[in-house]
């Protein structure tokens, strides 16, 4: 039985597999008007190279009004083995969210104005199609395909937000999950595999709201410092089976009862980022932009497409008893090759392993940009997982391992590319698998 796994909630759109090759060919990069850099602009005289401009946005295409966000994604997950495993076979499975966020309109002359300027609503709603049994056919325990989830459509959020005048607080109450900001650190979005991907020790704990599982419960995020924030969330557990079928998807989840409760620290270090609020200095040369020189004769300034350094810790507590800890930590390095890095290590640990079927987790990997001549905005992606089965749940069976390496392709704002390759070590954690090689390509679409 193949259950739900994790993938950051983004917006999203349901396409066919036959859709998908013919927006690809039709699909041009162009040349069309860049976005605004994140961090301070370079003087004048140095040229900021920025990645192309997307498509139109949905909210733009409909015609919206300014306090009502409406968001789209899809990501498609093609894949095959050609060696490895119980059986030689390709794979098709995609994911695709629609996302809907309502900030009141307000006066802002106005007390009860600017009272509306702190609340909104957010609804999301994912659908899942193709083929999400891959690779329990090929013999390994976790997914080589993080959107590997029950087909149909699942409401994934329904919540309300507030947040205080200075930002130093926000509360979301209603049907939530844990993803993207619990227990995960954003460099791993830019992976395939499940365990990659987030959420380690806590993906295959079946009805935990790991998205695209909600529960109803509340999230409390403070922000006593620029740079640390405290994450404290609630989620009963007993209401999971419901909400997954509310929209007639048959999830498979088991029946949960009580509640999890998790708290999460975050640290965005100045000592680790203080070399990252200005774009990433370049010159043409070196980055293969224009002819061949042996000295840097044009600088160029390039915007960065990798998060920032950030240190976390974790903890969670529920019913059963189901308890466990979990940190990680996203560092900046320099490297003689590429424009940025960044090298990235998470563990985990569940206390009580015969409430969690996966008690153990190690995982890390280097992340870098710019890698290739000319392409500035390309990622260069490797990691490696192992994953530790529940002696109690799945007795016999040790681990399962993965090696990742895969290169995004940036072709704009709005759409990547991403072939991979895989090493599944250990298949099914009993030893009696081929190590399956898997190769695939990720699409991700947005609007």
């Amino acid at each position: 039985m193949v259950g739900p796994r994790r993938f950051p909630p983004k917006a999203s759109r349901l396409w066919s597999p036959l859709a998908l090759p013919l927006l690809l060919a039709s699909a041009a990069p162009g040349a069309a008007q860049p976005l605004e850099p994140e961090a301070s602009p370079p003087s004048a005289s140095v040229p900021l190279l920025k990645l192309a401009p997307g498509w139109g946005r949905l909210h733009q295409t409909l015609g919206l009004p300014a306090w009502v966000d409406l968001e789209l994604q899809v990501v498609a997950e093609p894949m095959g083995n050609p060696a490895g495993g119980l059986v030689r076979e390709a794979s098709w499975i995609q994911q695709a969210t629609l996302a809907l966020t309502v900030r009141p309109p307000s006066d802002p002359d106005s007390p009860a104005g600017r009272e509306w300027d702190r609340w909104a609503m957010q609804v999301a709603i994912a659908s899942f199609n193709g083929d999400p049994l891959y690779a329990q056919r090929l013999g390994a325990l976790l997914p080589l395909q993080e959107v590997a989830n029950p087909v149909g459509l699942w409401l994934t959020r329904a919540s309300l937000q507030r947040r205080s005048a200075d930002d130093r607080w926000s509360l979301e109450a209603g049907l939530v999950s844990m993803s993207p900001d619990l227990f995960s650190t954003p460099i791993e979005d830019f992976y395939v595999h499940d365990a990659l991907n987030g959420a380690p020790v806590l993906f295959s704990i079946p009805n935990f709201p790991v998205f695209p599982v909600a529960a109803p419960g509340a999230l409390l995020v403070l922000r006593p410092t620029p740079a640390s924030t405290l994450r404290l969330a609630s989620f009963d557990l007993a209401a999971t089976d419901s909400v997954a079928g509310l929209l007639g998807t048959a999830t498979g989840l088991p029946p949960g009862r009580g509640w999890t409760h998790q708290l999460q620290w975050s640290y965005a270090a100045p000592w680790l980022n203080r070399h990252l609020a200005a774009p990433i200095a370049a010159c043409r040369e070196a980055a293969g932009l224009t002819a061949r020189r042996p000295t840097c004769s044009q600088p160029v300034q390039v915007e960065r497409q990798l998060p920032g350094g950030l240190l976390q810790l974790a903890a969670y507590a529920g019913t059963g008893p189901n308890r466990g800890l979990y940190g990680s930590a996203t560092v900046p390095v320099a490297l003689p090759w590429g424009l940025d890095h960044r090298l990235w290590a998470a563990a985990a640990a569940g206390i009580d392993t015969a409430a969690n079927p996966t008690p153990s987790y190690l995982g890390g990997g280097l992340v870098s940009q710019g890698v290739l001549p000319g392409r500035p905005f390309d990622l260069l992606i490797l990691g490696v997982a192992r994953t530790g089965f529940s002696p109690t749940i799945s007795p016999g069976l040790s681990h399962e391992g993965v090696v990742e390496l895969g290169y995004q392709v940036q072709i704009n704002q709005s759409f990547n590319l991403q072939p991979s390759l895989q090493w599944i070590l250990n298949p099914g954690g009993a030893g009696r698998v081929p190590g399956v090689f898997a190769a695939g390509l990720q699409l991700g679409f947005s609007f």
